[in-house]
């Protein structure tokens, strides 16, 4: 266990392949990051947790890109998926609009050797994302308005002439989400992975839904 910025932290080490583990930093002590949102609104208490669709998406993107490509990973949380696209050779910039989560990845990065850019962004926002080959959504259509939010980004990067994957464990605002992409005219394939939760001893296994767009 360390400490971040004064954040209690511990490293988390991810097996991505048979060969490949890839370590995040994650706080230990969700309570004191519920407490913290409360008093500042970009703190997300959520953000700096290890979640099964960042680790879903991870293991998916060794097939979908390629050394040079550009990525961008929208709401990047722990960063996981930034940091396996940074292994693979890509030139890759993590998005979220909680500082701390952009802390601890720049902190993994460098424990890694790694180069991810990050940079702070309310998807809510109405400025547009820069072009780029993929993008990457894990685990953001747990609500109505960031899934709307997503969609639209998603909407304008795919008529750039870019690709996407999104990673969804079946949260409330998925029909939303694939909604506003088929009035846009745009159609993904689907299918389902098996991961099972960071961390979690209990043998449990998560069904995540990997969507893939513009392949």
């Amino acid at each position: 266990m360390t400490e971040i910025d004064g954040v209690s932290v511990r490293p988390l080490t991810v097996e991505i392949e048979s060969d490949l583990a890839l370590t995040v930093f994650i706080t230990t002590e969700i309570d004191e990051r519920l407490n913290e949102a409360i008093d500042d609104p970009s703190a997300d208490p959520y953000s700096t947790t290890l979640w099964p669709a960042s680790l879903a998406v991870a293991r998916e993107l060794p097939r979908i890109v390629k050394p040079g490509e550009y990525v961008l990973d929208i709401g990047a949380g722990t960063g996981l998926a930034a940091l396996m696209a940074a292994h693979l050779g890509t030139y890759v910039t993590a998005y979220d609009h909680d500082p701390f989560a952009l802390r601890l990845i720049e902190e993994a990065a460098a424990l890694q050797n790694l180069t991810v850019e990050t940079i702070e962004f309310d998807l809510h926002s109405l400025e547009s994302l820069p072009p780029a080959d993929l993008l990457i959504a894990a685990d953001l259509l747990y609500d109505y308005d960031l899934a709307d939010s997503v969609a639209r980004h998603l909407v304008e990067h795919i008529r750039y002439g870019g690709r996407a994957v999104v990673g969804d464990p079946g949260r409330i605002a998925s029909a939303v989400f694939i909604d506003y992409l088929r009035e846009a005219g745009i159609e993904g394939d689907y299918y389902p992975v098996e991961v099972r939760a960071p961390g979690d001893e209990s043998g449990d296994k998560t069904f995540v839904g990997i969507h893939l767009f513009g392949y």
